[in-house]
C-alpha cells in the first residue's frame, strides 16, 4: 500500500524570505468561559436526564375565623390544613462529540522549510484556537436551544422555548434599554435575581451578554440611562472586584453589559434566518485562510443573551485508561487537549517521522433552569452616518 500523498505544508525559503514567522490572531468569544463545567458520569449510557423541583403553592384549607366551640364538632385545634405538593420537571439530553487532527506533518518535509520551527509552533497555536472557537460555537449553539426564552424583538414579541428553534418571526426593532427593562423584572418575578453575581443600589445586576454594537445602541437609544454608565474598573469596593473578575465592560439599566465580538448573526433568506458563520475560507499561497466573513458583517440580525449560569452546565467524561481485566489504552481529555500522534505503519509511516495533532470533545449539556435563559433576536442597523468636515 502507497503513502498517502501529503499537501504541500511548509514555505520553503526559495527567494530569502526576511523577518520570523508572523501569525494573525483570533477575537475570542465570552460565552465559554462562562460556562460552568463538571464531570459527566461514566456507566449510565450517552442519554440523561436531570429533574428540577419547581416552585408549588399550597391547595385546599385557607384561612378561617376563631370560633367558640358549641359541642356540634367545630374545633380549633383541628383546622382544615392547606396542602403543599411537589413539582417537578424532567429534561432530556444527550452526549455530543466530535474529533479533530491537523494536518500531517513529514519532519522531512518541515526540516527543508524556513525557520520551520516556528511554522510549526505558529501552526499548533492556530489548531489550539480552533479548538477554543470550537468549542465557544458549541456552547453558543447549546444555550440557544436550551433557553427557555426565545425572543424575537417585534411588535408582538414572538417567542419559543426551551428546545425549540428560534421562532420563523420576522424582527423588527434594534435591541433597546426598553425591552431589557421588561424582561428584567420578569427573571426577577420569576427568582432569577435571588442569587445575583453582583448588585447596585440593593438590586441585582444581570449578565447582558451582546455586541460592541448592540450596547452602544442600548446606550444611545435612551438617553436616561447616559448618565448612568459605570465602568467596572471605575467602581470601588466588593462591588467593582466582581465585575473586573467576570471581565464586565459596562454595568448600568439593571444589567452588567458583557461585551463579545462573535454574537450569531443571521439574514433572513425565503422566510426563514440562516445563520451567517463568523469565518469564511479565502485561498493563500499554502492552504485557504480563515477570514472575517462579510456576511456575518453586513448581517441583518443578531442576538443578545440575558445570562444564568444555571440554564446549562456542560459535563465533560474524565479520561480513563482502562476498562478493567488487564485492559490499558490512552487517556485521553475530553476537553479539547491536544496530543501529538506518531503512528507506526510499515507503508503509511514506516520511519516514524509523520505525525499529526488531535483532540477530542465530549460534552453532554445539562439542562438546570432554562427559564432563566434569554434569548433575543434584534434588527442591526449598522450604517454609519457621515459627518461633513467644516470648512477652513
Amino acid at each position: 500500500m502507497a503513502a498517502p500523498a501529503l499537501n504541500q505544508y511548509f514555505i520553503e525559503d526559495a527567494s530569502r524570505i526576511q523577518g520570523e514567522i508572523d501569525q494573525i490572531m483570533r477575537a475570542q468569544g465570552r460565552v465559554s468561559a462562562l460556562m460552568k463545567k463538571s464531570v459527566l458520569p461514566d456507566g449510565q449510557g450517552h442519554n440523561f436526564s436531570s429533574v428540577v423541583t419547581n416552585r408549588s403553592k399550597r391547595s385546599g384549607g385557607g384561612w378561617a375565623n376563631v370560633a367558640i366551640t358549641n359541642g356540634s364538632g367545630n374545633s380549633n385545634c383541628t383546622p382544615t390544613p392547606s396542602t403543599v405538593s411537589p413539582s417537578r420537571t424532567q429534561f432530556a439530553y444527550t452526549a455530543r462529540q466530535t474529533t479533530v487532527y491537523s494536518e500531517d506533518i513529514c519532519f522531512e518535509d518541515a526540516r527543508a522549510g524556513y525557520n520551520f520551527k516556528q511554522q510549526v509552533a505558529s501552526d499548533r497555536e492556530n489548531f489550539k484556537l480552533e479548538i477554543v472557537d470550537t468549542w465557544e460555537d458549541e456552547d453558543k449553539a447549546q444555550f440557544i436551544t436550551a433557553a427557555g426564552h426565545k425572543i424575537i424583538l417585534n411588535a408582538s414579541r414572538t417567542e419559543s422555548g426551551y428546545g425549540q428553534a428560534i421562532p420563523n418571526a420576522l424582527a423588527q426593532s434594534q435591541i433597546t434599554q426598553a425591552h431589557l427593562d421588561l424582561y428584567y423584572m420578569q427573571i426577577l418575578q420569576d427568582g432569577g435575581g435571588s442569587e445575583p453575581y453582583a448588585s447596585k443600589s440593593g438590586a441585582p445586576l444581570l449578565p447582558l451578554i451582546c455586541s460592541m454594537e448592540a450596547s452602544r445602541a442600548i446606550q444611545k437609544g435612551d438617553s436616561s440611562i447616559r448618565e448612568d454608565i459605570r465602568f467596572a474598573e471605575q467602581g470601588k469596593g466588593d462591588e467593582a472586584r466582581l465585575l473586573q473578575n467576570w471581565s464586565v465592560d459596562r454595568a448600568f439599566g439593571g444589567f452588567m453589559h458583557i461585551i463579545d465580538v462573535k454574537m450569531p448573526r443571521y439574514d433572513w433568506v425565503n422566510g426563514a434566518y440562516v445563520e451567517r458563520a463568523y469565518y469564511t475560507n479565502s485561498a493563500t499561497t499554502v492552504g485557504s485562510e480563515a477570514i472575517v466573513n462579510p456576511d456575518y458583517i453586513n448581517a441583518a440580525f443578531e442576538v443578545a443573551f440575558i445570562w444564568h449560569p444555571d440554564v446549562i452546565h456542560r459535563q465533560v467524561p474524565s479520561p480513563i485508561g482502562s476498562v478493567g481485566a488487564d485492559t490499558s489504552g490512552k487517556a485521553w481529555n475530553f476537553n479539547g487537549d491536544i496530543q501529538w500522534l506518531n503512528i507506526a505503519d510499515k507503508d503509511i509511516n514506516p520511519f516514524n517521522d509523520i505525525g499529526f495533532w488531535a483532540a477530542r470533545l465530549k460534552a453532554a449539556y445539562r439542562p438546570i433552569k432554562p427559564r432563566y435563559g434569554y434569548v433575543l433576536l434584534f434588527k442591526r442597523c449598522p450604517g454609519i452616518a457621515t459627518v461633513n468636515c467644516p470648512s477652513y
